[in-house]
């Protein structure tokens, strides 16, 4: 698991990391909330796609837990001028984690974005029709 992924790094580039230290099941970057990113756009950010967390399945779970142990905490490293060379690795190894958890979250966090949505629209339109 990583809890923070380091700044425009897309999922192909954080696979070719993390295959140096082995073989590659699964990997899934979560994307940045589209409202956050409208707003960072708005006010002249960058309106590069930004990923705020994400899980990695390595085949073994030996390598998975030596890769969370030697990195966790370290700096990304690279050139000196490289984009990511000052970024620190967040790491934690999940023992019991699946990838269906991981998914109902995901279910879950869109059901509740769009029942929010809904409320929000109708105090809107509670609102418009006092006023009118």
């Amino acid at each position: 698991y990583l809890s923070s992924v380091p700044p425009y790094m897309k999922p192909n580039k954080m696979r070719n990391i993390m295959s140096q230290y082995g073989d590659i099941g699964r990997l899934f970057l979560q994307p940045e909330d589209p409202e956050i990113r409208k707003r960072r756009k708005m006010s002249g950010g960058s309106g590069k796609k930004k990923f705020t967390e994400g899980w990695i399945e390595f085949k073994k779970k030996r390598i998975a837990k030596a890769v969370v142990q030697s990195l966790n905490g370290n700096i990304l490293g690279g050139k000196k001028g490289s984009y990511y060379h000052d970024d620190i690795w967040t790491m934690k190894y999940l023992p019991r984690f699946k990838w269906a958890n991981l998914t109902e979250k995901l279910a879950y966090d869109s059901a509740v974005r769009k029942k929010k949505l809904q409320q929000e629209l109708t105090q809107v339109k509670k609102e418009t029709n006092f006023y009118m």
